[in-house]
């Protein structure tokens, strides 16, 4: 760490130690440091991820803006900045700094990898050791008595007040946006909606319509109006939950689909409360939640059903201020007859303690953390995978460090599914993907490089671009008989061109639905294109042509993906044979030929235009295709085109190969269609 760094962590430190110190501005690379390069998620939300990190004194929490916001990053992020500068307050989460810089990352743009300046946007606080109360909630329903939730509710309502006073509305009031520090003492967090406004306001209406379903005040959904009372129908939102000891049906992190989800969902709170907390019931109904014996007159709780049940009135007018509030518990306090539990550790779940995650998080090694993340350490092997995405240069072996730095470490948040080879990653570079073929296929070393050298081959529109491979030796230790040894453990990895629009059986559907017919009749005319390629020029047998085999881009154009790779899993043809692709003298004979390919072609086909692989009436799927163009009121394209489609596919699905058409045959047929000109 240079002096300059030094210096940073230790104004940082004297920050954290004194809570009159104003907020400082802290560059990117301190922020990565303290949270071993981000390591540790402790909580998510609609406008980024928060981490948590270590100074030598205690521990902190990084909140980082998500790039997918930028858009309204900038604007949100100076109004949070501007709003968590004005706040110092117990029950408010303390903030401590802010980054606001530029750094490289590897970027796709206009098909090639650049290092570009990415903007980065952190918030950094003291992190609040019990978690939010969200997670109380959930996890402890009915778990601590009555005093406990009543300490929190006033906090909660002090923290409010505060920020009332100063002229902001937080506008995202919710059990996931406070904090319980050591003692219990809730801390409110999350200014990202906040809007601070000038003395001679008290509403003001936006087009912009954020928050929580379920906690959003109605008239906010209904005229767009912002006011404190807006922020009071989300407290008794709150103050029902901490009565009742129940966190409903409210989702904290879905996103916003629009005012009817959030119509519904505040309106339903507005009414079941009411009915909840409503007359003595609703008294009895809260007393008989707690383990604690409590008198039923208890004047304390009676005074905070009346004042959730005022908070969630419909109109704004009929809600109370916040100081009314306030000054409605402190008449109460009097009644008070039991010490307040003290909570001096955080709590312990048996799923989640927060202990492991702090235990965890400081056990971290920062340099098996930057291992593979470092980017200068992988820039000469990121370079040539450019030139190879680019077309400079042919694919070829491609280093395991530069795959696993591409995926994040094969993480979850880059898995986008998997197929028969293996689980696939999408790469930080946007163009990019990678299958990790399973450990446990017994795969032959000789039979896997040759198949690699069938994909380097193949170069052409309607075949899937193969990047490269990687085959990489991993030592692992095992134990055996008592002993331990060391086993080497192959790691296979193969590189595509990442499509967007998925695989091919995932767009077949009926004459009367799904894609339009032009767009069939050209992925039918693409998918010959590839074989005819793969079959004349390379002379390749796919052997596993199916639709799940056939890639989409953006423009549908259909990519032949998997050619070969019954050879690579050996494929059973049990498995063929319930998939109804394989050819009859396939399933008999084990015999493969380009026309066992075409019986496959003819099945593909025939889904394609009918969305069935059982053998079709031409008369019945004409009669579908009209009524649809029909009912469009588009210009219907030819019906010689979906008749020829499926005599040419009846004639592929021939039982005797010989009787079967190659496909360049099949082609030909096709480009006469097009210089036709028919319409019905």
């Amino acid at each position: 760490m240079s002096d300059q760094q030094a210096s940073e962590v230790e104004d940082l430190e004297r920050v954290f130690a004194d809570v009159s110190k104003d907020t400082i501005q802290i560059s990117y690379g301190i922020l990565k440091s303290i949270t071993k390069n981000f390591a540790q998620v402790i909580g998510s939300g609609a406008f980024g991820v928060v981490y948590l990190g270590a100074l030598k004194n205690g521990m902190v929490a990084v909140k980082k803006l998500s790039q997918s916001t930028q858009d309204l990053s900038d604007t949100q992020f100076l109004e949070e900045v501007k709003c968590l500068k004005r706040v110092k307050h117990q029950n408010i989460v303390r903030f401590l700094g802010y980054c606001a810089e530029s750094h490289g990352e590897v970027m796709e743009i206009d098909g090639k990898l650049r290092i570009v300046e990415v903007p980065q946007r952190l918030l950094c606080f003291e992190y609040a050791p019990n978690g939010s109360l969200h997670d109380y909630l959930q996890e402890k329903p009915y778990g601590f008595e009555w005093n406990i939730r009543y300490q929190i509710l006033k906090g909660i309502c002090a923290g409010l007040h505060y920020l009332h006073q100063g002229r902001i509305y937080h506008l995202d009031l919710k059990p996931g946006n406070v904090l319980l520090g050591t003692h219990m003492e809730p801390k409110i967090t999350d200014f990202g909606l906040s809007r601070c406004i000038d003395e001679n306001q008290s509403t003001i209406c936006t087009v912009n319509l954020f928050g929580t379903p379920g906690y959003i005040a109605p008239e906010l959904i209904d005229k767009q109006k912002i006011s404190f009372k807006s922020d009071i129908f989300s407290l008794g939102i709150i103050m029902a939950r901490l009565l009742t000891g129940s966190n409903g049906s409210i989702t904290e992190n879905s996103s916003f689909e629009g005012l009817n989800v959030a119509h519904m969902e505040s309106y339903s709170q507005f009414s079941s409360l009411h009915t909840e907390l409503a007359g003595s019931q609703g008294k009895q109904f809260c007393a008989s939640k707690w383990h604690e014996a409590l008198n039923t007159d208890c004047q304390q709780m009676k005074r905070c059903i009346e004042v959730a049940k005022n908070c969630v009135e419909y109109e704004p007018y009929e809600r109370p201020t916040i100081a009314d509030i306030v000054h409605k518990l402190n008449e109460t306090e009097t009644t008070i007859q039991k010490v307040p539990q003290v909570v001096n550790e955080p709590r312990n779940d048996p799923s989640s303690s927060l202990h492991q995650v702090v235990k965890t998080f400081k056990a971290l090694s920062v340099q098996t953390l930057h291992e593979y993340s470092r980017f200068a350490d992988i820039y000469e092997d990121l370079n040539i995978l450019e030139h190879i995405v680019e077309g400079s240069e042919k694919p070829s072996n491609l280093s395991y460090p530069l795959l696993q730095f591409i995926t994040e470490n094969f993480s979850d948040k880059r898995k986008i599914g998997h197929n028969e080879l293996g689980e696939c990653f999408k790469g930080i570079v946007q163009i990019v993907v990678v299958t990790r073929l399973p450990g446990s296929l017994n795969i032959n070393d000789g039979v896997f490089h040759q198949q690699i050298g069938n994909m380097m081959m193949a170069r052409h529109q309607n075949i899937l671009r193969f990047l490269g491979y990687c085959s990489h030796a991993v030592e692992k230790k095992v134990e055996i008989g008592g002993d331990v040894v060391v086993a080497e453990k192959r790691e296979r990895l193969l590189c595509f061109e990442y499509l967007s629009k998925g695989n091919l059986s995932n767009n077949l559907s009926d004459e009367l639905s799904g894609l339009e017919w032009h767009t069939r009749y050209q992925i039918i005319k693409g998918i010959c294109e590839g074989l005819c390629y793969l079959h004349k020029e390379k002379d390749i047998i796919h052997m596993d042509l199916k639709p799940a085999s056939i890639l989409l881009d953006d423009d549908m154009v259909p990519k032949i993906a998997d050619f070969g790779i019954s050879k690579l899993l050996c494929t059973s043809d049990e498995r063929l044979r319930q998939l109804g692709y394989s050819a009859p003298e396939r399933m008999s004979d084990g015999v493969t030929s380009r026309k066992a390919d075409i019986y496959s072609l003819g099945v593909v086909i025939t889904e394609l235009v009918t969305g069935s692989k059982t053998k079709p009436s031409i008369t019945n799927v004409l009669c579908r295709w009209k009524q649809r163009w029909n009912k469009s009121g588009k210009c219907a394209p030819s019906v010689h085109q979906v008749t020829k489609c499926l005599e040419l596919a009846q004639s592929c699905l021939h039982k005797d190969p010989s009787r079967r058409p190659f496909v360049w045959d099949i082609i030909r047929e096709l480009n006469k269609l097009d210089k036709e000109d028919l319409y019905i």
